[in-house]
């Protein structure tokens, strides 16, 4: 019984008091034990933040522990990871000086609400961080990780941009940024309120008794200050707005000039005249003025000033421009009643010429003429933002200044096909196949402003010919208008399907516009975003000529717009210069005052002809200049001048609008042009642009087409245009309003873009942008006549356009209403290659159509014609000045051709 109660006794558990009093004798025994664990960790965390600084700060591998940290942690947190060691570091002091830090408690909250303000920052480019790339795409993208906020910062954007606006996410950043910089550093707003009003009091103070003694130095000086006139002191202005600062200058008009978009500056009420000479006044203001060595002697005539008249900021208490300020503005003069009336009395004992009265100050900013006129005194001319930039521009560049990105608006992003509607357009497309017995699978889709793709990997033994001849029975099964069919896809193991989208996006030129890179020269232009949805920009010099061609409204003009706007924007009069050629003349009359046009914009059909005649003088002139610096192309060309410190060469754009009203009215010298220029003008920096909306065989010729490698599609009516644009199918299916199929130069692979919109008002604010910097100087005679050397003639000269039995070979045709070479050759008893001759002749002059291949030449003039046509060459010469034409067709026409007895069969040889 009692060993018994004695195990049971034993067995009891101690009551709560005695359990209190040993945890209290223990506690002192565990605080030791547990200073030494943080301090462990805070080693720890201290020797993890070195190891990071190598590895992220100066790019050590560090392993493959080092490299998956660094991928890691760039990937979670994108730039708010090169902050992980100064983190680690802070943790590892707390953790190691514990025992002072009273509590952790607003140090813990005010790290991570700055950790997720600077996140939230990265991600969503507040400030304009981890700026420098285009916006984003869409949420959630891995590409956009690393260089901002990472997959915490995007998520943390992302929930408060879908709750907020991205405007409140902004928001949000900035008072978590601010809210955890409080909490780190222990201090409240109103302290830092506080400190920094007496800091701007003290400053106030201190910069008013520095203006002042500075200006009483100055003007109670005994004798002429040592000043160099052609030197310049600024005194520092102060640090804030309000307060008086004085400024020492060389009184430069140009020192002075209003900038465009800078705002006018107000004449200064406060004005003391020392010598009462008229353009000698100084002035001292409340704002930053310029102040000329001071002649207190008069010795000069007074021509330094401090302030010009008319120059000076108004102060805030004054009314206007030309009084001084209330009363109430007296404190905060810089000098004191006394000591006005002290410099009132200098003014007495210095001046030695009658006082004249003080002209009343200009409210306009003003700058002197460079020569005073005859009347003795100097005449302040008003100059306009254009004349400033004339006046104050005596070499051949001026420093322009590009517009603003801001100019061009941006798309309303969102929108797109629905994922749910595609995934059964990709069910109807492989069920519509196996119908027809094409097994196939879809591996891929890329969508696109207007048009997604499906990618499908078909069967192995499947002709890839299948698909494409089952066109028009998807286009069927899909319910769809056009769909355009890749078979395969070039550098894929796929054929493409492409299908227009049901709901369209689209594409303005400020979504994809971005500045040129460096190797990239100054006809880079924006077309659009491809089918992958990525911006798709091309540079002119490299293509180097461009073809586009399309039908009515279907985006040819947007197209012409979008790339000049995309040169305007990133190259300056001294980079581009541009030749615009506008038969309709409503198309590019938008750009008829920016300061890069070398002509005005040219609406005659017969000035663009010689145009293109003087681009082609233009180009040998620079071949010269080439040669003689022993340069190959205009890049090596202006390298050499500029090493020389030598003016360079433009580059030279034409852009001709419609290229078929040219062909109509002077096919033979607008064709003969184009080709000139097309093969040779590469190196000499002129390229063309080629746009029409009649892409037939009489307008974009063989020729043409050969020289002119790059070529734009837009939506055509059959698959002949398309073939005569770009030498295959494909543009017939395109869906207008921009769609484009883009061939580029060296490659005969199609790119299908859609192109930027730019609309009337965004050129409108980038041409008036340029022409408030300079007015174009145009080069008249680009548009003059080219002027042809008579050269004695010679039995060996050769004229292609003249032929003695050129007479004979017109009647012949117009009697038996055919032409061919066969004929001519049998009538005239001539050669092949003069029959030849003698048909390009007659189809140059308009009496037979041009070449159709097997069909026969149709002949275009009859009888009545005759006297036109053959008294238009030999007018002249029979008949002299005075006759009548009718009367000189007559006589060159020979009388056995005009009497021939013998009927002439036709011959169809």
């Amino acid at each position: 019984m009692f060993v018994r109660s004695v195990r049971r006794g034993s067995d009891r558990r101690p009551s709560r008091g005695a359990a209190k009093r040993g945890a209290k004798a223990e506690k002192p025994a565990r605080e030791p034990l547990r200073q030494h664990h943080l301090d462990l960790i805070g080693l720890g965390c201290v020797l993890l933040g070195i190891y990071l600084v190598f590895v992220l700060y100066f790019g050590w591998n560090g392993g493959r522990l080092g490299s998956g940290i660094s991928d890691g942690l760039t990937y979670l947190f994108g730039l708010a990871a090169y902050l992980a060691p100064v983190a680690l570091f802070a943790a590892g002091g707390i953790a190691i000086f514990r025992p002072a830090v009273p509590t952790t408690r607003p140090l813990r909250t005010g790290a991570a609400l700055l950790m997720a303000g600077l996140l939230l920052a990265f991600a969503g480019g507040t400030f304009g961080i981890a700026g420098g790339r285009p916006d984003r795409i869409a949420y959630f993208d891995p590409g956009w990780f690393p260089d901002h906020g990472g997959v915490v910062g995007e998520s943390i954007y992302w929930l408060f941009a879908t709750a907020l606006q991205p405007f409140g996410a902004h928001l949000v950043a900035v008072f978590a940024i601010l809210g955890g910089i409080l909490l780190l550093t222990g201090t409240t707003a109103a302290t830092v309120l506080g400190r920094s009003g007496k800091a701007v009091k003290k400053a106030s103070s201190s910069s008013v008794e520095k203006t002042r003694t500075f200006a009483r130095t100055a003007i109670l000086h005994d004798g002429k200050p040592e000043v160099d006139p052609a030197a310049e002191t600024i005194v520092d202005p102060l640090p804030f707005d309000g307060e008086p600062t004085v400024t020492i200058g060389d009184g430069d008009p140009t020192d002075e000039m209003e900038l465009p978009g800078e705002p006018e500056k107000e004449a200064s009420p406060f004005a003391v005249d020392i010598w009462g000479e008229e353009g000698g006044e100084p002035t001292v203001s409340d704002k930053t003025e310029r102040l000329e060595p001071i002649d207190i002697f008069g010795e000069s005539g007074a021509q330094a000033a401090i302030g010009e008249p008319g120059t000076a900021v108004a102060e805030p208490g004054s009314d206007d421009g030309t009084g001084a300020g209330d009363g109430d503005s007296g404190d905060d003069s810089v000098f004191s009643d006394d000591f006005e009336e002290e410099l009132k009395q200098l003014e007495e004992e210095f001046d030695e010429t009658p006082e004249e009265p003080e002209p009343e100050p200009e409210p306009e900013p003003v700058a002197e003429a460079d020569e005073p006129p005859a009347g003795g005194k100097e005449e302040q001319l008003k100059l306009t933002p254009q004349g400033e930039k004339r006046g104050a521009t005596l070499s051949e560049e001026i420093n322009y200044k590009s517009p603003p990105v801001k100019v061009l608006e941006r798309g309303q992003k969102g929108g797109g096909p629905d994922p749910a509607e595609q995934k059964e357009l990709a069910r109807k497309l492989v069920e519509t196949l196996g119908h027809f017995g094409v097994e196939a699978k879809v591996v891929g889709v890329v969508t696109g402003p207007h048009v997604s793709r499906f990618e499908l990997q078909l069967a192995p033994g499947t002709k890839v010919k299948k698909v494409s001849e089952l066109a028009n029975d998807l286009a069927y099964a899909l319910a769809s208008t056009d769909i355009r069919i890749l078979a395969p896809i070039p550098g894929k193991q796929a054929v493409g399907v492409e299908v227009p989208n049901s709901s369209r996006n689209m594409v303005r030129l400020g979504d994809i516009f971005g500045k040129p890179k460096e190797k990239d020269s100054p006809l880079l232009a924006w077309l659009g975003k491809g089918i992958d949805g990525k911006p798709v920009s091309t540079d002119l010099a490299k293509m180097p000529h461009v073809l586009v061609a399309g039908t009515t409204g279907s985006g040819k003009s947007g197209c012409v717009n979008a790339v000049l706007s995309s040169i305007l924007m990133n190259s300056s009069p001294n980079d581009v210069r541009l030749v615009l050629v506008d038969p309709k003349q409503v198309e590019l009359n938008h750009y008829e005052a920016v300061p890069h046009l070398l002509t005005p914009v040219v609406t005659n059909p017969k000035l663009a002809a010689n145009v293109l005649n003087n681009l082609i003088a233009e180009m040998e002139t620079r071949y010269g200049l080439m040669k003689d610096a022993r340069a190959r192309n205009i890049e090596d060309y202006n390298k050499a001048m500029a090493a020389e410190g030598e003016p360079r060469l433009p580059y030279i754009l034409c852009v001709i609008d419609e290229l078929a009203d040219l062909m109509m009215v002077a096919p033979a010298d607008v064709e003969a042009s184009i080709i000139r220029l097309a093969q040779k003008s590469r190196a000499t920096g002129i390229h063309l642009l080629l746009a029409t909306q009649r892409p037939s065989t009489d307008i974009i010729t063989g020729t043409i087409k050969v020289n002119i490698p790059s070529r734009i599609a837009f939506a055509v009516s059959s698959q002949t245009d398309s073939r005569v644009i770009l030498d295959q199918g494909g543009a017939e299916s395109l869906l207008g309003a921009g769609d484009m199929l883009f061939r580029g130069p060296g490659t005969s692979k199609l790119a299908r873009i859609q192109g930027a919109f730019v609309t009337e008002d965004e050129i409108a604010r980038i041409t008036d942008f340029w022409s408030a910097q300079g007015e174009p100087e145009f080069e008249q005679e680009l548009l003059s006549e080219p002027e042809t050397v008579q050269e004695e003639s010679s039995d060996s000269d050769f004229d292609p356009d003249q032929d003695d039995l050129l007479t004979e070979a017109i009647m012949l045709v117009v009697e038996t209403e055919t032409a061919s070479v066969s004929m001519i050759q049998r009538r005239l008893r001539v050669g092949y290659t003069r029959a030849g001759r003698l048909i390009d002749m007659l189809e140059r002059r308009g009496v037979i159509s041009g070449y159709e291949g097997s069909k026969p030449r149709q002949v275009l003039i009859t009888h009545a014609d005759l006297p036109r046509i053959l008294g238009g060459g030999n007018a002249a010469d029979d008949g002299g000045e005075d006759a009548p034409s009718d009367v000189a067709a007559e006589q060159s026409v020979p009388v056995e051709v005009l009497e021939t007895s013998d009927p002439v069969e036709p011959d169809q040889g």
